[in-house]
């Protein structure tokens, strides 16, 4: 199936569409020890100064955050609880700190080599959770603030794949945002295997982008 990479104007729109329309996208990236490749099934939408959960939350920037003010396509990283890497998607603007998390991920290719960093042979357990994604995918954090539209080790694509139905709930491990921690900015293809479990509130509906 033919595919192409994800440029600029696809990080463009609100974070809100970009968390939508990068379900069913693949993140590829490519090593000297061989390459992985995983769909992305889960993201969650950070919504800026505004938002208690993000953050740049009231224009927090610190060398950490600055990644965030670039412009949409900038790649944020960060390490949390000291152990795991989040890999996060910077959208719009310059000087708009909105970034998507990538949650979670179905393995497509490269899975042995996933595997062997991961320590893990549930293929589900690989990729989901955004820490473990990202040590799937050996992502590592000094690429945050990099570019993900012309990286030379990661990409991502549009196969065409179409994804049928989307579910939203509320954030995972927000709850300290207060009012932010219940708005369903937590996005998934409903009838992927590959997901985050939560007894939260789930709504699905078409996609309509």
């Amino acid at each position: 199936m033919a595919h192409h990479r994800l440029e600029k104007d696809f990080f463009m729109p609100d974070v809100w569409r970009v968390a939508q329309t990068l379900l069913g996208k693949i993140i590829v990236v490519v090593f000297p020890e061989g390459e992985t490749a995983v769909r992305i099934t889960e993201t969650e939408a950070y919504g800026g100064v505004s938002d208690r959960a993000c953050h740049a939350y009231g224009g927090r920037c610190t060398q950490r955050t600055a990644p965030m003010y670039e412009e949409g396509g900038t790649l944020y990283i960060y390490k949390c609880y000291g152990i795991h890497h989040m890999l996060n998607i910077v959208t719009g603007a310059a000087g708009n700190p909105c970034a998507v998390l990538i949650r979670a991920g179905e393995p497509l290719w490269g899975i042995e080599l996933m595997k062997s960093r991961r320590k893990q042979e549930d293929l589900r357990k690989l990729t989901v959770g955004p820490g473990a994604l990202t040590a799937a995918l050996g992502i590592p954090i000094h690429w945050s603030g990099q570019s993900a539209i012309n990286h030379p080790h990661f990409f991502l694509y549009d196969d065409g794949f179409k994804v049928a139905e989307i579910a939203c709930g509320t954030r995972i491990g927000v709850e300290y945002a207060g009012a932010d921690a219940s708005h369903l900015w937590r996005y998934w293809i409903s009838d992927s295997s590959f997901v985050s479990y939560s007894k939260r509130k789930i709504i699905t509906f078409v996609p309509q982008i």
